[in-house]
């Protein structure tokens, strides 16, 4: 089966860099191991509709664990379209954030300004949205371990899921069904992960109420 690709690189805007303030205390302890879970893994079919998808997954994903589906990821990509004003295919995971912002469904977001604030953030208070590169490597995961590799040619732009972190793998969910992976989750190195963040990559975590910080969205 095919697999649809459209995420677009959000535009930077330094308002939204604000993950260090939310992990800035507790990334000076030990950072745990940490996986968090969601009992439905959603599929975009060949649609290019991943920015949609990943924040309907973030939706379903603990801590949160609402009730949304399939359904939900094509209705929140097609608003975000309607927020970009652009015709063509893809969109950003800033879009989906305010999307989410409007709807009155999230209190606010922040976006990491590398993997490292991002995998505390992982670690410490739920999954984030990844924006990068997809490559070749990445297709398929690894029969032992359920790894995928950074290698090959750039294939497109895609927004998932990483949903937990330990010393030296992150673990990402795709929305691309059950049949991906191991249910839908894979593993890659953190090695690799910056590799794909230092080609326009972005991270961008949501929260239900509003952390003790100033400046946050």
């Amino acid at each position: 089966m095919n697999h649809g690709f459209g995420r677009i690189p959000s535009p930077p805007d330094e308002r939204d860099y604000r993950m260090a303030d939310a992990v800035r205390e507790l990334s000076r302890l030990p950072r745990p191991t940490k996986t968090w879970h969601s009992n439905l893994v959603l599929d975009q079919g060949e649609t290019p509709h991943c920015v949609g998808f990943s924040w309907a997954g973030w939706g379903i994903s603990a801590p949160v664990e609402d009730p949304w589906g399939n359904a939900e990821g094509h209705f929140i990509y097609k608003q975000c379209k309607a927020l970009d004003g652009d015709p063509g295919d893809g969109s950003t995971v800033r879009a989906g954030a305010q999307v989410m912002l409007d709807r009155q469904r999230i209190k606010t977001y922040y976006f990491a300004a590398d993997v490292d604030e991002a995998a505390e953030y992982v670690a410490r208070f739920g999954p984030v949205v990844l924006g990068t590169v997809w490559t070749q490597g990445m297709m398929r995961p690894s029969l032992i371990g359920k790894i995928i590799h950074a290698t090959g040619q750039i294939v497109g732009g895609h927004a998932y899921l990483w949903i937990g972190v330990d010393k030296t793998y992150a673990t990402l969910r795709n929305s691309w069904g059950t049949g991906w992976g191991k249910g839908g989750d894979a593993r890659i190195s953190l090695r690799d992960l910056r590799y794909i963040w230092n080609q326009g990559g972005e991270a961008c975590a949501a929260t239900e109420r509003v952390l003790a910080i100033g400046g946050a969205r």
